[in-house]
């Protein structure tokens, strides 16, 4: 399944609105970072997903292969960035993506990324692509909230259920509030783990190692959507190269020059990151 000659891959989670200050929103979600990430590296978004009937694709992921689920509400967040961190709030929220919603005719795509933003993808969804590498962003199933929709940090329950069917598994270490001993617990039911650090790169777990792929340093003019550019990144050129070390530095290098630029349409070229690592070569661990 290919369109235009571009190999697909599928993004399956729901779009959000973005509130902004003055109560303005932008479309985020990880469909839309990672999606404009895929189709700047020369892949073609295939997106399922849950939306209000008002929801409009944005203009960059216009030429997607969009299948929007029709929902009640499109998911909401607001976040306000404080020198203590992030607070986010969540409400309403979309209904939920099951195994059911998966198109057959999508269920071979060889890239599939899960990208849950407010437990909205069911766990079953992981059980559908026998010949896919399948990969997730899973903070959406971390996320909890109480009622008046503040967001914190849960305990994953569906974590050992979901983990050994994905290959590749990406979180921040904000994600788990710096406790290694989570992504340890973690990276032991799964085949690779990543866990993002910001300024200082990130880590790399695998058959039992870690290992530190260093950073690009970089000045940061709007961090949202960061890791979901660095996970899409990092899938299709693990899925290029087969090279996890390769994979890993090619990503800390895209995501820091994307978030130098506001918004998804700021994401770097492939040719701008391949030259920045050609002149700044990284020593493997």
């Amino acid at each position: 399944m290919a369109q235009n000659g571009k190999p697909p891959y599928l993004l399956v989670g729901t779009v959000t609105k973005d509130l902004l200050p003055d109560d303005r929103f932008t479309i985020g979600g990880t469909v839309s970072y990672a999606g404009a990430v895929v189709k700047q590296l020369g892949w073609q978004p295939v997106i399922i997903t849950a939306a209000a009937p008002d929801f409009v694709p944005p203009a960059y992921l216009a030429d997607a292969d969009w299948h929007i689920l029709a929902s009640a509400a499109t998911t909401t967040f607001r976040n306000v960035y404080t020198p203590h961190g992030r607070q986010q709030t969540v409400g309403p929220i979309a209904r939920s993506i099951g195994p059911a919603d998966i198109p057959a005719d999508c269920r071979n795509i060889s890239l599939v990324h899960l990208c849950p933003l407010a437990q909205d993808v069911e766990a079953g969804v992981t059980t559908l692509f026998q010949n896919s590498l399948l990969v997730t962003t899973p903070q959406g199933w971390l996320r909890q909230w109480d009622s008046h929709g503040i967001v914190s940090l849960g305990d994953w329950q569906g974590a050992a259920e979901i983990l050994p069917q994905v290959e590749v598994t990406v979180i921040s270490i904000e994600d788990i509030e710096g406790n290694w001993a989570i992504a340890e617990r973690w990276a032991a039911q799964t085949s690779i783990l990543i866990v993002t650090q910001d300024k200082e790169g990130c880590t790399v777990f695998y058959e039992g190692r870690r290992w530190a792929v260093p950073p690009r340093p970089a000045a940061p003019t709007d961090p949202t959507g960061a890791g979901d550019v660095f996970a899409a990144a990092f899938f299709i050129r693990y899925h290029e190269t087969d090279d996890l070390w390769q994979a890993a530095y090619f990503a800390n290098v895209f995501a820091s020059m994307a978030i130098e630029r506001p918004g998804p349409q700021g994401i770097p070229t492939r040719e701008e990151v391949e030259t920045y690592i050609v002149e700044h070569p990284a020593e493997r661990a």
